[in-house]
C-alpha cells in the first residue's frame, strides 16, 4: 500500500517533472514537498489539478493508496446519520471533515451533505453559502452535473424562504446545466421540472406549472419512479384546482392517492385522500367526500396522528357545514382546534367556519371577530391568497352593515399588503 504522497512522487518522477514544475500555477513547490512527504493533504481542487497534470484520472491516482480509515469512517457515520434523518448529529462530523480535508473523499461531496443538513435544520443562510461554493467548484471544473445539483439546492432554499422568483431562476439555470451533461440524468431533470411546477403554481402561473408537471411525468415514467410520479400527480391536482378545473384536479388527486397507497406510503396516502375529499366537497360529491373522510379519520386515530386528525376534522367540519349541520360543524371545529398547533394554517380555516356559523345565527360582531382571527392567522403564515379572500369577506360584511368607511379601509389594506407581499416574492402585477 502506498501513501498519497508516495503515489504523487512516483507519478511525478515517471513524468520527469521537478517539484517546481509540478507546482507551477497550482501551489508552491514547498506545498508539493509537504504533500509528497505526507505532511500536508491537498484540497480537492489541488488534487484534481495534480491528477490532470500527471495525466492520470483521479480514481487511478487513489488506487492502492493507504487511506485514512478514521477519516473515511467518520464520513460513513455522517452519511448513515443523514439517512436516518439525524441531521443535527451529522453536522459536527461533516464540519470536522471539512476542517481537516483529505484526498480520499471529495470536499465537494462533504459540502453538499453538510448543506443538506443545514437545510433540514433550518439554517438556510449557512446552506446557501455552502451550495454557492459547490456551484463555484463545479464551474471551475466545468462539471455541469455538480453545478445543476448546487443550483437545485439553491432554488430549494429560495422556495423555502418564499422568494419564488429567485427559486424559478435557480431551477431554470439548473435545467440548462443538466442539459449540458454528457450523460443525461433523467431523475435530476424530472425533479427540476417538478419543482418548477410547484413554484409556478405558487405564483399563479398555472398553465406554465402544468407544462412542467407534464414534462416531469414523462421523465419519471421513463425510469418508472412511481414515488415521484405520485408527487407530480399531487402537484397537478393542486394546479388544476387553482385553475378551477375541478374534474381534472380530482382525477389527479385520486391518482396520487392510489399511487401512494400502492407504494405503501400510508401517511401520504391518507393525506391525499383528505385532499381528494376536499375536492369532492367542492364539486358537490358529498357522499364520496364523507366516505374518504371517515376512512382517513379512523386511520389517523388508530395511528395516534393528532395533527393529521385535526386537519381532516377541519375538512369534515366544512362537509358538515355544506350539509347544514351547523351545531355539528361548530363542535368539530372545537375538536380540531385542540388537536392542531396554535400556529397552523388550519386554525385559520377553523375560524372561517366558525365565522360562517356565527353569521348563520345572526351574530355579526362574532362573525367579524372570527374572520379577523382567520385573516391574522393566514397573514402570519404568509398565506396571501387565503388572507386576501378572508379580508374581502370582511369588507363585504362591513359594507352590508352600512359601515362603508371601515369596508373601504379594509379594501385599501388588501391592496397594499397583497402588492407588498407579491413584490417581496418577485411577482410584479
Amino acid at each position: 500500500m502506498f501513501s498519497l504522497g508516495q503515489r504523487i512522487r512516483e507519478l511525478r518522477m515517471k513524468k520527469g517533472l521537478t517539484q517546481i514544475e509540478l507546482a507551477e500555477g497550482l501551489c508552491t513547490p514547498s506545498m508539493i514537498s509537504q504533500i509528497e512527504s505526507d505532511r500536508a493533504r491537498p484540497s480537492y481542487k489541488v488534487l484534481f489539478a495534480l491528477a490532470d497534470r500527471l495525466d492520470v484520472a483521479l480514481d487511478k491516482l487513489l488506487v492502492d493508496v493507504n487511506l485514512n480509515l478514521e477519516y473515511v469512517s467518520t464520513y460513513k457515520m455522517a452519511r448513515a446519520m443523514i439517512r436516518a434523518q439525524e441531521y443535527a448529529s451529522a453536522i459536527p462530523l461533516l464540519q470536522e471533515l471539512l476542517e481537516t480535508p483529505r484526498a480520499q473523499i471529495s470536499e465537494t461531496d462533504i459540502m453538499y451533505e453538510l448543506g443538506e443538513c443545514y437545510v433540514q435544520t433550518d439554517q438556510l443562510a449557512a446552506a446557501s453559502k455552502l451550495f454557492a461554493e459547490v456551484q463555484e467548484q463545479g464551474t471551475l471544473r466545468q462539471d455541469h452535473g455538480t453545478i445543476a445539483q448546487a443550483m437545485k439546492q439553491l432554488g430549494r432554499i429560495e422556495f423555502l424562504s418564499k422568494r419564488y422568483q429567485l427559486a424559478i431562476y435557480h431551477w431554470q439555470r439548473a435545467l440548462e446545466e443538466a442539459d449540458k451533461m454528457e450523460e443525461r440524468d433523467v431523475e435530476l431533470e424530472g425533479t427540476l421540472h417538478y419543482h418548477l411546477g410547484e413554484v409556478l403554481t405558487k405564483t399563479g402561473q398555472v398553465f406554465e406549472a402544468l407544462a412542467h408537471f407534464e414534462a416531469a411525468t414523462a421523465l419519471f415514467d421513463r425510469v418508472r419512479n412511481l414515488t415521484e410520479m405520485a408527487h407530480v400527480y399531487k402537484g397537478m391536482g393542486s394546479a388544476y384546482r387553482m385553475a378551477d378545473h375541478l374534474d381534472k384536479a380530482t382525477d389527479f388527486s385520486e391518482k396520487a392517492a392510489a399511487l401512494f397507497e400502492t407504494l405503501d406510503e400510508v401517511l401520504l396516502s391518507l393525506r391525499q385522500k383528505v385532499e381528494t375529499a376536499a375536492l369532492y366537497l367542492a364539486g358537490g360529491r358529498l357522499e364520496e367526500a364523507e366516505r374518504l373522510l371517515t376512512e382517513a379519520l379512523t386511520r389517523f386515530r388508530e395511528r395516534g396522528d393528532r395533527e393529521e386528525e385535526g386537519r381532516a376534522l377541519v375538512v369534515y367540519a366544512k362537509w358538515q357545514w355544506a350539509r347544514e349541520q351547523v351545531d355539528a360543524a361548530e363542535e368539530t371545529c372545537r375538536l380540531a382546534r385542540n388537536l392542531l398547533p396554535e400556529l397552523h394554517v388550519d386554525q385559520g380555516w377553523i375560524n372561517r367556519v366558525l365565522g360562517d356559523v356565527a353569521l348563520h345565527r345572526g351574530q355579526e360582531e362574532e362573525a367579524l371577530r372570527r374572520l379577523q382571527m382567520a385573516a391574522d392567522c393566514f397573514k402570519s403564515l404568509g398565506e396571501v391568497g387565503a388572507w386576501d379572500e378572508t379580508m374581502y369577506r370582511i369588507a363585504l360584511l362591513l359594507r352590508d352593515a352600512g359601515e362603508v368607511e371601515r369596508a373601504y379601509r379594509v379594501v385599501e389594506e388588501i391592496r397594499r399588503f397583497s402588492r407588498e407581499t407579491l413584490e417581496q416574492r418577485g411577482i410584479v402585477l
